[in-house]
């Protein structure tokens, strides 16, 4: 995960976050969009892979800040019914909205509140498109 400095059109410093969700520039980034539920989310889609990373504005680029040389932000988790996910949280608030871009169903973002403002994290249940090692390290 990358954090960087960015000047927009106005010269006004902008804080903008990037989680990888695969290798930099092995993909190709097809389109982005964002998370219909909160706009400071854009999610950069692949041909090959669902999403290969997001980019966070706003208030959730100020959460992932202190992340700024984390490597794996990833832990592998396991559902009630014995399925293997991978598992990204900022911190051990509750989850009050979890929700899902109609192009893929599997990364789910996580919100504290019903408004979807308050981003808490991510769980990836494609585990066959992502690389453990790359996600969690091992």
């Amino acid at each position: 995960m990358f954090i960087r400095e960015k000047l927009n059109n106005f010269i006004v410093t902008h804080q903008m976050g990037y989680i990888y969700l695969a290798e930099p520039y092995k993909y190709k980034i097809s389109n982005t969009d964002e998370l219909r539920q909160n706009n400071d989310i854009m999610l950069d889609f692949g041909n090959d892979l669902p999403i290969i990373g997001i980019e966070l504005a706003g208030d959730a680029a100020i959460k992932v800040k202190h992340l700024v040389d984390t490597v794996h932000i990833f832990k592998k988790a396991i559902t009630a019914d014995h399925e293997l996910f991978y598992s990204f949280r900022l911190n051990d608030k509750s989850v009050k909205q979890s929700v899902t871009h109609p192009d893929t169903a599997k990364i789910v973002f996580l919100f504290s509140d019903a408004d979807c403002l308050d981003f808490i994290g991510i769980d990836i249940y494609d585990t066959k498109s992502y690389d453990e090692s790359f996600l969690i390290g091992r």
